[in-house]
């Protein structure tokens, strides 16, 4: 018979240490488990343990401090943190301190028993970096992923991608990894493509000479150079102009640039976080972006989900703001649990920005110490959402009607046809713009066929 999985546990809540024991152990698992971090340490180092689980907070013990310190002596073992706290900097710390993963309590079982499964016969060693601090609540399981990924990546100097829509907080994630890199000491230097004109962009990016064209007055430095030593962000990337991508390119091959009209050469330590809310590989596809430049900035890509899919997160990050905006009215205000019901029912199609600028409103708009639901904006509130989509099915009733009667006088007997076709077209137009006219990833967005959606879009003349 094949030798157990010998699993460690430290915890000083006794429910979790039987929780373990009576869930997990079995014929495949061992379970041994202990509420003082001394005698976890000599069972350590027995060489017998594969896997560790250990709260993050043991009386007077860290237990960041305990895995970045046994990580490097056992590293044989898969240490895996635990905390009920699991806000952004705990897990980014948890990672780069050593642990393999973090689990946030409550935990499902069944993950826990996949979790040590996997990992059972995979001894992979982790890498210490220097901590930093950040903090960014969540209880979403994409962001806590993200997190880890972060925690992972951020001492490497190696290229970013971040990924998600309008708002999602792609500029805040950036700085966080610069944050919890080795460069936090030097600048990080945030640039939106979107923002500047395209004649300009060479010059901001790169820097000019004195007199290299009309308004040059001085030598100025670019954004690059700014940031050297350091990190870029190159916020709206996929704005940025297709005879100028080249020479990013080489920027980044070369680890060099050339100010616009100096033959002066400056040589670059700068790592480059780039962002866009729209489809690169699809923009990639249609001839609109450099293939070469999109896997050379997606060396890791963060994909960012919409407020709209971490509803759970709105209470963190409401509060977030109203400690953030204490100024307007020189306290923190809390907020009610009805209001906090009202805005998980709303879709933020702005996302955090969106949010951001509603817990101002709110701010200003209440005389008491607590945001209620009459201090949010009228379009929060579902009942005004619900009497739109009532107004959207009432003309989508109308057009049914008056299809189905149109086909009932002339005895065509095609209301259904006729009607999709109207109702397709808003559809796929909505879906190709999204996409940049990606029609694989449009396809996959539908859940249809590829070749059905290309006969869809020539349909209505999108091909």
């Amino acid at each position: 018979m094949k030798d157990r999985i010998r699993v460690l546990v430290i915890d000083d809540e006794e429910n979790i240490l039987w929780l373990f024991k009576e869930g997990l152990e079995d014929d495949k698992i061992s379970v041994t488990t202990t509420d003082n971090p001394r005698d976890g340490e000599m069972m350590l180092s027995s060489g017998e343990i594969s896997i560790c689980f250990v709260d993050l907070f043991l009386g007077d013990s860290n237990g960041i401090a305990l895995v970045r310190e046994w990580s490097k002596i056992y590293s044989h073992v898969h240490f895996i943190i635990m905390t009920a706290q699991d806000t952004g900097s705990n897990v980014i710390e948890s990672i780069k301190s050593g642990a393999t993963d973090f689990f946030p309590k409550p935990f499902d079982l069944a993950e826990l028993r996949a979790k040590i499964l996997n990992l059972a016969g995979d001894h992979g060693e982790t890498e210490e970096t220097e901590s930093a601090g950040y903090d960014f609540e969540t209880k979403n399981r994409k962001m806590l992923e993200i997190y880890k990924l972060i925690g992972k990546i951020s001492g490497a100097n190696i290229n970013v991608l971040i990924c998600g829509e309008s708002g999602t907080g792609k500029e805040v994630i950036a700085h966080m990894i610069h944050e919890m890199s080795n460069r936090s000491d030097k600048p990080f230097v945030p640039i939106n493509m979107a923002a500047i004109p395209s004649d300009l962009m060479e010059s901001e990016l790169f820097g000019h000479s004195k007199g290299s064209f009309t308004g040059a007055v001085t030598d100025k430095k670019g954004k690059f150079e700014e940031a050297n030593g350091g990190t870029i962000f190159l916020d709206e990337i996929s704005e940025m102009d297709f005879s100028l991508q080249s020479k990013l390119l080489r920027v980044i091959q070369e680890k060099e640039i050339n100010p616009v009209g100096s033959s002066r050469t400056v040589k670059l330590d700068t790592r480059i976080i780039a962002a866009s809310n729209k489809n690169l590989e699809g923009l990639v596809e249609n001839g609109k972006f450099r293939e070469d430049l999109f896997y050379r900035l997606n060396v890791v890509s963060i994909e960012l989900p919409p407020l709209r899919e971490r509803k759970e997160d709105i209470p963190y990050l409401a509060n977030h703001f109203l400690r953030k905006y204490k100024n307007i009215k020189n306290r923190v205000l809390k907020i009610s649990g009805e209001a906090l019901g009202a805005m998980a029912k709303y879709r933020w199609p702005g996302n955090i920005r969106e949010l951001e600028n509603i817990i101002q409103y709110a701010i200003v708009n209440t005389d008491t110490d607590e945001v209620t639901r009459q201090g949010l904006p009228q379009k929060i509130f579902s009942t005004a959402q619900e009497k739109d989509a009532s107004c959207l099915s009432d003309e989508l009733y109308k057009l049914a009607s008056s299809i189905v009667e149109s086909e009932t006088l002339s005895e065509s007997y095609n209301a259904f046809e006729e009607y999709m076709k109207i109702v397709e077209y808003p559809l796929m137009r909505a879906v190709l713009e999204r996409t940049d006219g990606n029609k694989s990833v449009s396809a996959k967005l539908l859940g249809i066929n590829r070749n059905t959606l290309r006969k869809k879009a020539k349909e209505h003349g999108f091909d």
